[in-house]
């Protein structure tokens, strides 16, 4: 378990400041250490569970991740001659905590355990529907299967307890630890607005998706401390020094 302590309980190592650091890189290769650790973890317990990729999809507002629509596990392919599936994982996701992260992450080890072994799943149009096999599968990592199937998701809904909580709390615990680097990643990489007058208002958004949300602030309150969304929990930026989508665009004019 010595891999688990990159983000748990480690002392900091020294960072020379830098003009201009790039957001978006430490959030991917935070994200991506942490969701590998405990996706090792995971293989070491539960023999046949696939290797995965992580990817960072680029201004991801915060999704549960105890659903399929926030760990997708569209893309399998093979790599170094090993069943590989592809699992996207936002920065604000990370931000929910680190039980309901190893809850998704358990959610998607059954997944991979039905594609290693040939399964049958999900089912539908949007594949969301979780059938009996995979509540199986859910209870073989730990999980918890209702006992009547809901709508549209079938028995896609499979809480981590208690109990099985604290056999993961080592990770569960690299998980939050990682949340807290990408949030201070995200304050640290923030500049500050650029020109306007010392009183005069100015536009700030977050990163919530499709359409950030938008207030006013003074220099001297933006400059009293970070303001985070309470929805993407990303840091509020100047509006100039973003590009907005066309409908963010259009609604402001």
């Amino acid at each position: 378990m010595s891999d688990l302590t990159l983000f748990a309980d480690a002392p900091a190592a020294p960072v020379e400041p830098t003009p201009c650091p790039t957001a978006s890189v430490v959030h991917g290769a935070v994200i991506i250490s942490a969701i590998e650790t405990a996706w090792r973890e995971i293989r070491h317990r539960f023999d046949g569970v696939p290797d995965i990729s992580v990817t960072t999809p680029p201004a991801a507002g915060a999704q549960d991740p105890t659903k399929c629509t926030a760990l997708r596990t569209g893309r399998r392919f093979v790599r170094d001659g090993h069943l590989t599936m592809e699992l996207q994982v936002s920065s604000g996701t990370l931000g929910l905590g680190g039980r309901p992260m190893m809850e998704g992450l358990l959610h998607h080890a059954a997944h991979g355990l039905a594609l290693a072994r040939g399964i049958v799943d999900v089912s539908g149009g949007d594949r969301r529907w979780h059938n009996k096999k995979y509540g199986r599968l859910a209870r073989e990592v730990g999980l918890v299967p209702p006992a009547r199937a809901a709508k549209v998701i079938g028995r896609g809904r499979c809480p981590l307890p208690d109990a099985e909580a604290r056999k993961w709390a080592e990770v569960i615990a690299a998980l939050d630890g990682a949340a807290s680097v990408q949030l201070q990643a995200t304050v640290q990489a923030v500049a500050p607005p650029r020109g306007g007058r010392a009183g005069s208002r100015f536009a700030i958004v977050c990163e919530c998706t499709p359409v950030p949300r938008r207030q006013q602030v003074t220099p001297h309150f933006y400059e009293q401390g970070p303001l985070l969304c309470g929805l993407c929990l990303a840091k509020f930026r100047p509006a100039d020094t973003v590009v907005l989508p066309a409908q963010a665009v259009d609604e402001d004019a």
